[in-house]
């Protein structure tokens, strides 16, 4: 099944949640603007970033692989929520669990940006109490359960009580809602998200989601197999590059 990616788009927030936010909307490059380095010129994993806890990239997969992917997406976002059903777990099973790439996931909050930002903080909160794991954990349920305004099942984007809605997730990854009201107020993961939002646009030129940063060139796919042969393409150079 396809996807399409998001346009990004500014907005000035007001409130908790001041960031800059991208909307979810349909889109169809197949690519990007090209970042800082290429893949031929690019060291291994000089792409993901350092920290503790909460404030550390979520990544999967062999640390060393000399492929890196940095998926940029967004918890609202339906498009982001049909690549992680129908696309990821193919490309996890392939490239990720058998060490030839890492996946790091980054943030790109997009409407409704409160409840993006506050899916985003619950799932680093979980992972700075329970690990990477925890954080993949949150991220699954939160794409799942998006919900739709139009259905029965509104999920937490769209139901009468978002917040109720979270505490579920939240419980699922062993948080209270004492914790989860805790992770809300924490300003260093707001700052953290607001520095993924930059980066992304300035450094890699995202402009939607989910866009894929492929050992620093910016790309869209449009299918598992679009996403398989650029993967193909890129450990081929870094094998031909090792000989």
């Amino acid at each position: 099944m396809s996807f399409k990616p998001a346009h990004f788009r500014r907005a000035a927030l007001t409130g908790a949640f001041a960031l800059l936010a991208a909307a979810c909307g349909g889109a169809n490059s197949e690519e990007g603007q090209a970042g800082e380095e290429s893949a031929a010129e690019a060291p291994v994993n000089s792409f993901e970033k350092t920290g503790e806890g909460a404030l550390s990239d979520m990544a999967l997969g062999d640390k060393d692989a000399a492929v890196v992917v940095i998926e940029y997406a967004s918890v609202t976002c339906p498009h982001c929520a049909t690549f992680h059903e129908d696309i990821f777990p193919e490309i996890k099973e392939d490239y990720i669990d058998t060490g030839k790439i890492r996946y790091i996931f980054r943030e790109f909050p997009t409407a409704p940006a409160n409840l993006s930002v506050a899916g985003s903080m619950l799932a680093r909160c979980a992972a700075e109490e329970r690990g990477d794991d925890a954080y993949f954990l949150v991220l699954d349920a939160l794409f799942k359960n998006q919900g739709n305004p139009y259905q029965e099942n509104k999920g937490w984007i769209y139901g009468d009580n978002p917040r109720q809605e979270l505490l579920k997730i939240a419980s699922q990854a062993g948080m209270s809602a004492e914790d989860f009201d805790a992770c809300m107020k924490r300003q260093e993961l707001l700052d953290f998200l607001n520095a993924n939002i930059k980066e992304g646009s300035e450094k890699y030129g995202v402009n939607s989601t989910p866009s894929f940063v492929l050992n620093g060139q910016t790309r869209h796919f449009s299918t598992a197999e679009d996403f398989s042969e650029a993967l193909d393409e890129a450990l081929a150079k870094t094998d031909a590059a090792g000989e």
